[in-house]
Order: structure tokens, then sequence, then C-alpha cells
């Protein structure tokens, strides 16, 4: 049976990889450490991989992300963008955000609000403005240009970017943990993360995912996609998916014997990927 390995930019995989606690902390402390920030996480509560939260109205959903760290004085949306970061992802997470500050529960009128981060890991030079590895933005007065709400930060960081600067052994940690993040092998990922126990672990979860069946993994996208209101029907959804698994080379023979579809459906489905 034919397989493709799946590397972090699979948000599937992202997300079996930096739940767990150990990773997601050693990742989010080398992230503050690199922006200058205390390092320290203050007592994690939480930690919730393809989650969502929901204001008062339970019918509303607010919030759908791939990981969402919940300490004592923050929250961090985490998410994985694959392909080329658009104007409609940005929106996409900049809803997120704006909804999980507004949708806290106040308590009493003295008590603030906590900080929420978006932390978006992104590919390409959104609207040729992200030049830096990191990138901040800020909710701002139009008019004024003065921050309206410091307790609000998105972040774009392009874990592609670090591929044009030079491997240091002395590099800070989270550069090392973006070149994993964007390795596109997994001899090229071991040999980054050779010695450093949180990395080494990383890439053994990453294994352990790969070694998924493609039929449970096929059942574990399509329940994501039905939960995301992306698809509907279950021919709608076999379309779907079987375009997407075109796309990370996934040979036709096996997309056909997964999705249950005609060989010849899905040749016409890849020339007219071709075509588009």
């Amino acid at each position: 049976m034919s397989t493709v390995f799946s590397l972090l930019t699979d948000d599937r995989a992202f997300k079996h990889v930096f739940s767990h606690k150990e990773i997601l902390e050693d990742f989010i402390k080398s992230f503050l450490d690199y922006i200058g920030k205390d390092g320290n996480i203050n007592m994690l509560i939480e930690i919730e991989p393809q989650a969502y939260i929901t204001s008062d109205n339970k019918k509303y959903r607010a919030y759908y992300g791939d990981l969402l760290l919940i300490e004592e004085n923050t929250i961090i949306s985490l998410e994985m963008y694959k392909d080329r970061f658009r104007t409609r992802d940005y929106n996409k997470s900049l809803g997120y955000l704006c909804r999980l500050y507004s949708n806290q529960k106040r308590g009493i009128k003295s008590q603030k609000y906590q900080k929420v981060i978006s932390l978006n890991l992104i590919k390409g030079n959104y609207k040729k403005e992200n030049l830096e590895i990191v990138n901040g933005y800020s909710i701002k007065n139009k008019v004024t240009n003065k921050e309206i709400n410091d307790n609000i930060v998105m972040y774009l960081v392009r874990y592609d970017k670090v591929k044009e600067i030079p491997f240091k052994k002395d590099e800070s940690r989270f550069i090392r943990y973006l070149r994993i993040i964007g390795s596109d092998s997994v001899k090229e990922i071991e040999k980054i993360a050779k010695g450093d126990e949180y990395m080494e672990d990383a890439i053994r979860f990453l294994k352990e995912w790969n070694q998924t069946s493609s039929e449970e993994n096929f059942k574990i996208w399509c329940d994501e996609l039905r939960d995301e209101g992306r698809i509907e029907g279950r021919a709608e959804g076999r379309i779907y998916v079987a375009k997407k698994m075109l796309e990370n080379g996934i040979s036709i023979e096996e997309v056909s014997r997964i999705t249950e579809m005609p060989i010849k459906d899905i040749i016409k489905i890849k020339d007219n990927s071709k075509l588009n």
C-alpha cells in the first residue's frame, strides 16, 4: 500500500505532535524568548487540540482552531497554514482572535480580560509586508493609528523564511523549531533535532502518527471537514478528500480504494485539478 509521510506542515500531524504538553510548552517558551518576552508560562491550565470556544449561545461556534493553549494570564491560539497565507486566512485568524477575547467571562467588574495571542505559522510574504520571521499585528484606530487594545495581538510567523538563514549550532530554539516545522524530509528533521530531547520526542510523535493507517486518517479527515462545515454530503466529501489526497502524492489506485470511487472518476478529478 502506497503512503505519503505527513510532515509538520500537515495540520493533522501538527496538532498531534504539538498537543503534547511538554512539546507545546517548550515551543511557546522558545517563541517568547525569541521576541524578547518573558519565556515563562504561568501555570498551564489546558491544551485543546482542534478546539472551539462558544459564546453564551451554545449554537454559535466562535472558534475552531488547530491548538488552544490556556494558561494563567494568557490565551494562545496556534494555527498551522501549509499553503501560501492569503487574505482569507488573515481574516479567519483575526476573527478567531477577536472572538476569543470578547467571549471571555468577565466575572466581577474589576477583573480584567486575559491577553489573547494569535500565533500563525505561515508560508509566504503576506501582502509583501512580512519581511521578518516574526511579524506582529495589533488592533489600531484607522484614523489615529494608535493601538486600541494591547491585550489582542496577532503574529504571523514565516517558517519558510528560516531556509534563507545559514544553520548554526548555537541558534535560538525557536529558529530550530521553525526549521523542523518547515522541513521537506524526515532525514532533514532528524538532523536538526539530533541531541535535543524535546525535538527528538516531537519526531517520535510524528512517526507514531504516520503509522496510522490511510483508512483511519481518511475517516479522521472526513470527520474534521464535516465538523468545520466544509463538506455536507458524502459525495461532496469524497471528491474533496480525493482531490487533497492526489495533491499529497497518493496514487490514483490508492485514492480509489480508500474513497470507494471508480478509478475513472479519480483520473477525471486529477485532470481537472491540473487545468485549474
